[in-house]
């Protein structure tokens, strides 16, 4: 024994016993555990609704896009079929003459699969050149695409746009030229 001061110490030998060491490791493995699965459930929350948002904007562009164009569409110019939406218009100059013809081109192609990919074709020709849209849309993330048109007045189309994780938005557009 040591004595200080007048009190006297116990001297312990250095470093842990084999008991100690094992108590330690289980406290770890105790705890680590439970809180290394709550922080990967955690983490894989927020990838999924970080992918969940990101379609559901690029849902959105696409239906704002139809939806700014198609609304001007000329009588009978909308048709779709094998996920191909094609349109035209014809706006006014303010002296109120007519402008150029515009073409619209929507397509889905390879439409459920992984590779599914959405394009858009705008311009002058009747066959206007299409390309990924919106820039920087992946590949399988819109899953389906669809729209019905009315038959009868008021004329309107109906779009469904489907992403990977089954969110649909829908939505009814009416033709304001369509009738005329």
């Amino acid at each position: 024994m040591v004595q200080i001061s007048g009190y006297k110490f116990l001297q312990f030998k250095r470093g842990f016993t084999f008991v100690e060491i094992t108590i330690v490791i289980a406290l770890i493995l105790v705890l680590a555990i439970p809180i290394g699965t709550l922080l990967m459930n955690y983490l894989k929350a927020n990838y999924f609704e970080s992918t969940y948002l990101k379609e559901q904007y690029y849902a959105n562009v696409i239906m704002q896009d139809i939806e700014q164009r198609i609304r001007r569409a000329d009588n009978g110019s909308v048709n779709f079929s094998n996920y191909t939406l094609t349109f035209s218009y014809t706006d006014a100059n303010p002296d109120g003459s007519k402008k150029t013809t515009i073409y619209c081109v929507y397509t889905l192609q390879n439409a459920g699969t992984t590779n599914s990919i959405f394009n858009r074709g705008i311009g002058t020709s009747p066959n206007p050149a299409v390309s990924v849209f919106p820039v920087g849309l992946e590949k399988g993330l819109i899953r389906d695409f669809n729209i019905t048109i009315s038959t009868a007045p008021p004329y309107f189309a109906k779009v469904a746009i489907q992403t990977l994780s089954g969110f649909t938005l829908t939505n009814s557009i009416y033709l304001l030229n369509y009738g005329r």
